[in-house]
């Protein structure tokens, strides 16, 4: 399986929502205007990648936060597992992926 990816997952109360995967154990439960507006974020950070210094959201559906540090060459994610370098080639995928899905 190659990351990053983002599928459609049920939730038992929240229905359908998006899971942003980093890899088999860093995931991200996103419900669809969480997942939009991750997208548009991910869009704003790659088009001109000096007007912020991070991201941050709080998903409802999950017990992890997604933070992550912008920088020239991508986006630098925080988790408890450690960091994650998500490249300006996997943000734009990402932001194609929560857009659609």
């Amino acid at each position: 399986m190659s990351y990053p990816l983002v599928k459609r997952v049920p939730h038992r109360r929240l229905g359908d929502m998006l899971r942003m995967m980093l890899s088999d154990k860093l995931y991200f439960d996103l419900t669809l205007e969480e997942g939009r507006t991750l997208s548009r974020a991910f869009t704003a950070v790659a088009f001109d990648w000096r007007r912020t210094d991070s991201i941050y959201l709080s998903p409802v559906g999950s017990d992890d936060e997604f933070s992550a540090a912008v920088t020239q060459d991508g986006l630098h994610v925080e988790t408890a597992e450690g960091r994650r370098h998500l490249n300006w080639d996997d943000v734009t995928e990402l932001a194609e992926r929560l857009a659609v899905e």
